[in-house]
């Protein structure tokens, strides 16, 4: 080795994630280390004139719901109503969902396709996966949201967001059914959406952070995190009993958690809420009963009706991707 190269040895860099270096390139705009903490940047997705297509499909009796296939008989999305979708409905409610974040003083980073193919983008929660230091791209198990990740890579990449990795070949991991709970802990819930692969790639991806991964299985008839399990405080959780196995909930609660329950008597969905900083949370409006136990535990309630939004199958929390959160640490 020459003489300049073992001088310039010096200026070698173990771990980027640890060096002011790393913010000296990507700045600060960035990074969720908790689930919590006060709302900086989020990601969302309005929807548009991809929708429209979902009023052609049929309802198929078994599915529960229209289905819209391409030409090739493969399902490209579907809406789980025998109506058809009330577009300007679903756009009122994204637009006041908008509205909100801004009175909190949020940014919000669009998340578009031009070819206005892609039916589910509204849930911008599942195309990536924040983590204290950056975002981590998701792969999709199913056919008709492949183009999301496209979208998203871009999106990212121009909001000066580092990617640390993607979820890739076999492995299947969605932004629902993850969750950073503190800057050392991440969960992840397996099932239809989230494969062992998926779960390994992902762990390995959060090693380089120090964090450990919780992996827990989902019930056969739900398929992210999110319909069960929500941090909503610095030390409460609003999670659904009736779905999340007696381990975990265990787990939480040694760590010292205080769970909060969703009434299982409240519409499905109800869970699938967004904590705007600890304490506050965007909230179904049709949900009276959780509110309730959320209100009651100390928690601000903002509530708000997605319920032409509920229909193409998720909710607040799934339609909302936190880019930066204020740490906790």
């Amino acid at each position: 080795m020459s003489t300049l190269q073992m001088y310039m040895n010096e200026s070698r860099i173990e771990n980027n994630f640890e060096d002011e270096a790393w913010h000296e390139v990507w700045g600060k705009n960035f990074g969720v280390d908790n689930a919590v903490g006060k709302i900086h940047r989020i990601l969302l997705h309005r929807p548009g004139k991809e929708i429209e297509a979902l009023s052609e499909a049929p309802y198929e009796e078994e599915a529960g719901a229209r289905i819209l296939r391409n030409e090739k008989g493969r399902i490209r999305s579907y809406w789980k109503s025998r109506e058809k979708p009330d577009l300007s409905k679903m756009i009122e409610e994204h637009k006041n969902l908008e509205m909100i974040l801004r009175k909190e003083d949020i940014e919000i980073v669009w998340l578009d396709d031009p070819s206005g193919i892609w039916t589910n983008l509204t849930f911008a929660r599942d195309v990536a996966l924040m983590t204290p230091h950056g975002a981590i791209l998701t792969r999709f198990a199913m056919y008709f949201h492949q183009g999301d990740t496209y979208c998203a890579q871009k999106v990212l990449a121009d909001a000066d967001i580092p990617i640390l990795g993607a979820i890739q070949g076999r492995g299947t991991v969605e932004g629902g059914a993850f969750c950073v709970l503190d800057a050392h802990t991440a969960i992840v819930s397996r099932s239809v959406r989230v494969n062992d692969e998926g779960i390994e790639q992902l762990r390995q991806l959060l090693a380089a952070q120090d964090m450990e991964l919780i992996v827990l299985d989902m019930p056969a008839s739900y398929i992210h995190l999110d319909e069960a399990f929500v941090p909503v405080d610095r030390d409460k959780l609003l999670v659904s009993t009736f779905i999340l196995p007696h381990w975990f909930l265990k787990k939480m609660e040694d760590r010292g958690y205080q769970l909060i329950e969703t009434d299982p008597s409240d519409p499905p969905l109800t869970n699938n809420c967004l904590t705007l900083q600890p304490g506050k949370v965007l909230f179904n409006v049709f949900g009276t009963k959780t509110r309730q136990n959320l209100e009651k535990a100390g928690v601000e309630v903002i509530p708000v009706d997605v319920s032409e939004i509920n229909k193409l199958g998720g909710g607040i929390h799934c339609a909302t991707l936190p880019l930066c959160r204020d740490s906790l640490q």
